[in-house]
C-alpha cells in the first residue's frame, strides 16, 4: 500500500505542473484553499483512483465521479485547516476510516465526507510542503 501511494503521489505531482489552477471543486461544489491543481492525465491519476474506488466499496458503494485535486508548494497543515472548515461549513459529517504513515516525512488518511443529500469517498496524501487529494461521489 505505501508503494502504491508514494508512486500514485509522485504521478500525480508530476502531472500538476500541466494543468490549471481551480479555486472550486468541480466535484463537491466547495471552495477550495488557494492554489488547488486539477489532475485530469488519466494515466498519473489510475492507482489513486484504483484506491479511492476500494475506500468506496468500504463504504457499500462505488465511485461515480472522481476528482484528484494537488497543492504544490503548500503547508498540509494550513490547507487541512481550510478545507476543513470549507467542508464543516457546508455541513458534512467527517468520518476517518484510516490513517498512517507512508514515510517520515509523509503519510495518508482515508475518510468519508456524509451530508442528507450526498456521500464522498476520499484519500488525502501530504508531503511536507505539497498534498494530494483525490475523492469520489459514491453511488449503491
Amino acid at each position: 500500500m505505501k508503494l502504491v501511494l508514494s508512486l500514485a503521489t509522485a504521478l500525480l505531482l508530476t502531472s500538476a505542473l500541466a494543468t490549471e489552477a481551480v479555486s472550486e471543486s468541480n466535484l463537491t461544489g466547495l471552495k477550495l484553499p488557494k492554489g488547488a491543481i486539477e489532475v485530469t492525465d488519466q494515466k498519473a491519476i489510475a492507482d489513486m483512483a484504483d484506491y479511492i474506488e476500494e475506500v468506496a466499496g468500504g463504504m457499500g458503494g462505488s465511485c461515480e465521479y472522481s476528482e484528484f485535486l494537488v497543492w504544490l508548494d503548500s503547508d498540509p497543515n494550513v490547507i487541512a485547516d481550510a478545507l476543513g472548515k470549507t467542508i464543516v461549513a457546508a455541513k458534512f459529517e467527517i468520518k476517518d476510516i484510516d490513517a498512517g504513515e507512508i514515510s517520515k516525512d509523509s503519510t495518508y488518511e482515508e475518510f468519508s465526507m456524509i451530508s442528507s443529500k450526498e456521500k464522498y469517498a476520499a484519500v488525502w496524501v501530504d508531503s511536507p510542503d505539497s498534498v494530494v487529494l483525490g475523492w469520489c461521489n459514491v453511488v449503491k
